[in-house]
C-alpha cells in the first residue's frame, strides 16, 4: 500500500461540548495546515480535517474559515499528522519487574505505576495496544481508565501445563489461563475437575470471540534456547485450531522463537509468529543459511505475519547495565519511586535469578554484560533483514514486559524496538505500515483505525518531523489527539509538573 502526503488543517480538540457550542454550529476539532501521512488516499495540498464525537468528519481541502468554526485550532503549519501507532504485542496486567508478591509489599509504588503505565504508552505514539495473553476483566479494567491507548486481547490458547504455563503454579495456572487446550495424547495428565469437552479448539476459540477476544494465539515453546521437554501442541491441534480461530475470523498467532517453531508454525498455516526467530539449530551460525532461508522464503509466500520482538533480547543485556537506571528516558515513562525501588536489593530480584545461569554471570563478572544473547541478536537481525527485503509482511509489536525485567519499560520498549528495524535494513515507510495500517487489518481494527479517514476514530499525532524520513520523527511527538482530545505529549511523562 503506497504511502501519500495530503496537505491538511492541524488539531483542534474539545473536551465537553455545551449547547451554545452546539447552537451555533462549531466543529468539535479542526487540524490546519498540516501534512498528513496515512496509507493509501489521494495526495492533496492543504487540507482540512475536521472532528465530531471523537471521528474523523472529513478530510478536504483547506479554505478560510469563519471565526468560531471550531472550539480549538491548532495551527499545524510545518507539522505531520499520522493515525495513533499500534502496539500489537502486549502485557498490560504487569508492572515491569514487579511479581504479584511485590506490588502486594509496595502497594504505593505498584498503584503509581500503574496510573502512569498508559500514561506511558500514550507519550510515545501508541494510542492502541493488543495484549496478547489475556482475559475480559483485565482488558475492561484498562478501558476504564480515563486517558489510555484503547485495548485489545487476544486468548492465550497453549496446551494444557505447557509454555507459559509452566511458569505458573497448578492450580491457579488454570484459572489464570483459561482458554488452554486438551491433548488428547495426554489425556491421562489432564487436570482434575475440567471438562476436556469445553478445552478443544472450536469450544476455545468460542469462549474467545464470546468474551470479546480478537485474535488467538498458541504457543511451540519446548524451553527457551530450543532446550526443554515442556509440552508442546501436536500439528493436528494446532491446525485444528487454526480452522476453528478462521470460522470466527479470528487471526492466530503463534510464539514461536526458534527454527524448530517456525517449521512448524509454517507447516499448520498459523496467521503471524509473535517473535522473530532468534535460536537456529546450528548454534554456531549467525548469518542466513539455507535452511533458515527456506523458512523465512515460505514465510513470505504464504503471507505469515512477523513481529520480530528484537528489542527483548536487548532488555535481557540492559537488566545488567549499571548505568541503565540513569538514563534519562526512563523518567519519562516511570515513576521516580518505581526506579528507586529497582536499584533495591528487591527490585534486583529477577537480575539475580539471571544470574544463577553460569554463562551469564560468567559474562557479568568479566563486564561483558553486552555479549548477552549476541548471538540471538545476529541471528533475529539478519532474519528480518531478509524478510523485509524480500516483502514479507511486518506487524510492529514491543512484548513489554517480556518475562519480570524492569529493562522493558512501557512505551519506550516500543520506541527502541524502532530502532532495531531500522537497523536490521527495514525501511522508515515499512515501519510506519507495521504500526498502522498491517496492525490495524491483521487485527480486524482496520474500519476503526490505522489510516486517517473520514469516519473513523480520530486518534492522531502531530509530529514535528516526517516519519518516512527517519525513524527520530517519532521523539518530536508534540501532541497525541486521543479520540478527539488533544493532550499534549508533556503531559504524559511520568515526571510532568
Amino acid at each position: 500500500m503506497r504511502v501519500v502526503f495530503i496537505a491538511a488543517l492541524a488539531a483542534c480538540v474539545f473536551q465537553g461540548c455545551t449547547s451554545d457550542d452546539r447552537a451555533t454550529g462549531a466543529a468539535d476539532l479542526l487540524l490546519a495546515n498540516v501534512v498528513v501521512i496515512s496509507p493509501g488516499g489521494v495526495p492533496s495540498p492543504r487540507m482540512d480535517v475536521i472532528v465530531e464525537n471523537g471521528r474523523i468528519l472529513s478530510v478536504e481541502k483547506s479554505a478560510p474559515r469563519r471565526s468560531g468554526f471550531a472550539r480549538k485550532t491548532i495551527d499545524g503549519s510545518g507539522k505531520f499528522l499520522i493515525p495513533g501507532l499500534i502496539d500489537g504485542h502486549t502485557h498490560l496486567n504487569e508492572v515491569p519487574g514487579m511479581n504479584f508478591e511485590h506490588e502486594r509489599s509496595y502497594p504505593d509504588i505498584s498503584s503509581a505505576a500503574r496510573s502512569q503505565i498508559p500514561r506511558s504508552y500514550l507519550y510515545h505514539g501508541f494510542t492502541t495496544v493488543v495484549d496478547l495473553n489475556s482475559t475480559p476483566g483485565v482488558i475492561e479494567q484498562w478501558n476504564s481508565l480515563a486517558v489510555r491507548p484503547q485495548a485489545y486481547f487476544c486468548g492465550a490458547s497453549p496446551v494444557f501445563d505447557g509454555y507459559p504455563m509452566s511458569w505458573m503454579p497448578k492450580p491457579a495456572r488454570y484459572d489464570i489461563m483459561p482458554y488452554f487446550l486438551f491433548d488428547e495424547s495426554r489425556s491421562a495428565e489432564f487436570p482434575e475437575g475440567f471438562d476436556p469437552s469445553r478445552h478443544t479448539p472450536t469450544a476455545v476459540v468460542d469462549r474467545i470471540r464470546a468474551d470479546g477476544g480478537i485474535c488467538v494465539k498458541t504457543h511451540y515453546e519446548r524451553g527457551f534456547g530450543g532446550r526443554g521437554d515442556l509440552p508442546v501442541p501436536t500439528a493436528a491441534l494446532v491446525k485444528a485450531l487454526v480452522g476453528a480461530a478462521h470460522a470466527k475470523k479470528l487471526p492466530l498467532l503463534m510464539h514461536a522463537n526458534s527454527e524448530s517453531a517456525q517449521s512448524f508454525g509454517v507447516d499448520t498455516g498459523i496467521d503471524a509468529f509473535a517473535h522473530g526467530m532468534w535460536t537456529w539449530n546450528d548454534r554456531l551460525l549467525t548469518e542466513i543459511h539455507t535452511d533458515i532461508e527456506e523458512i523465512v522464503n515460505q514465510t513470505i509466500v504464504r503471507d505469515i505475519a512477523l513481529q520480530p520482538t528484537i528489542q527483548v533480547l536487548y532488555g535481557e543485556q540492559d537488566i545488567h547495565n549499571p548505568d541503565y537506571l540513569d538514563d534519562p528516558r526512563l523518567k519519562r515513562v516511570l515513576p521516580g519511586g518505581l526506579i528507586d525501588w529497582y536499584r533495591t536489593d528487591d527490585g534486583q530480584w529477577w537480575r539475580r535469578r539471571m544470574l544463577q545461569v553460569p554463562i551469564v554471570s560468567q559474562l557479568v563478572e568479566q563486564g561483558l554484560w553486552q555479549e548477552l544473547d549476541a548471538p540471538p541478536i545476529a541471528r533475529v537481525s539478519a532474519v528480518l533483514e531478509h524478510f523485509a527485503s524480500n516483502g514479507g509482511r511486518l506487524l510492529f509489536g514491543s512484548d513489554t514486559p517480556s518475562d519480570p525485567t524492569f529493562a522493558n519499560p512501557p512505551g519506550l520498549n516500543g520506541r527502541m524496538e524502532m530502532d532495531r528495524w531500522i537497523a536490521a535494513s527495514v525501511t522508515p515507510e515499512q515501519l510506519f505500515l507495521a504500526a498502522t495500517v498491517n496492525n490495524a487489518n491483521f487485527f480486524g481494527l482496520g474500519d476503526e483505525i490505522g489510516t486517517i479517514e473520514a469516519g473513523k476514530r480520530a486518534d492522531l499525532l502531530l509530529l514535528g518531523e516526517n516519519p518516512l524520513d527517519s525513524v527520530s520523527a517519532y521523539d518530536t511527538i508534540e501532541q497525541v489527539i486521543l479520540r478527539g482530545v488533544v493532550l499534549h505529549r508533556s503531559s504524559l511523562a511520568a515526571d510532568a509538573d
